[in-house]
């Protein structure tokens, strides 16, 4: 079993990159189409803009997307492991093997979430107001494998009891996604993040 601390690499899985005749043209278009959202909103995505933006035609872009599914699918990938790559930052940043560091990671990844969600409200809604959905399932995803192993850390630490740790991911994943889309679509203030956490610490057993 691996723990945070250990610093070992947590496998996700990636699409294979397409070797059409530009070979940067999928991820700058990928990457196009983030900022028109960041800029105009989800509902305002087109493959036609996102190749006017990048400078090529929509026929090029077809040849990685052939239509605004699958661009968003693309986008939605990539905004998934950036989401899970801030939290891992996060939890590097504690160091330590004992329970104290284990809570601090398990709060750091939470933290992580909010403020991303906080930062860019727009792809936030993408990657979780229908409009794409996640290309793999939630138990192989590696935002999802940095609370396994957060939650894990708390049980061999005798932070949380056995009983408390099963099915955790789901409870602690609903209670912060629910708090953050809350937030940042305004029904409550930001100051109510904490509170959540809290009562997620309590329901988890953590003093």
């Amino acid at each position: 079993m691996t723990y945070l601390w250990q610093d070992a690499p947590v496998p996700i899985k990636t699409a294979p990159k397409n070797t059409y005749h530009h070979g940067d043209l999928a991820d700058s278009l990928v990457q196009s189409a983030i900022s028109l959202v960041k800029k105009h909103g989800p509902d305002q995505l087109s493959l036609r803009a996102v190749a006017a933006a990048v400078g090529v035609s929509p026929s090029a872009g077809y040849h990685y997307f052939p239509d605004k599914t699958s661009l968003v699918t693309a986008v939605g990938r990539s905004l998934f492991e950036e989401l899970a790559n801030k939290q891992e930052r996060a939890v590097k940043k504690i160091n330590g093997n004992n329970a104290k560091a284990a809570i601090e990671r398990f709060q750091e990844l939470g933290k992580a979430y909010f403020e991303w969600a906080l930062a860019q409200p727009n792809l936030y809604r993408l990657i979780y107001g229908g409009f794409c959905a996640p290309s793999f399932e939630n138990n192989e995803s590696k935002a999802w494998k940095l609370l396994e192993a957060s939650l894990d850390e708390l049980l061999y630490f005798g932070v949380i009891t056995k009983e408390s740790r099963e099915n955790g991911e789901a409870f602690v994943w609903a209670s912060v996604h629910g708090a953050s889309s809350l937030i940042i679509e305004g029904y409550m203030p930001k100051e109510a993040y904490m509170l959540i956490i809290s009562r997620v610490r309590k329901s988890l057993g953590i003093d």
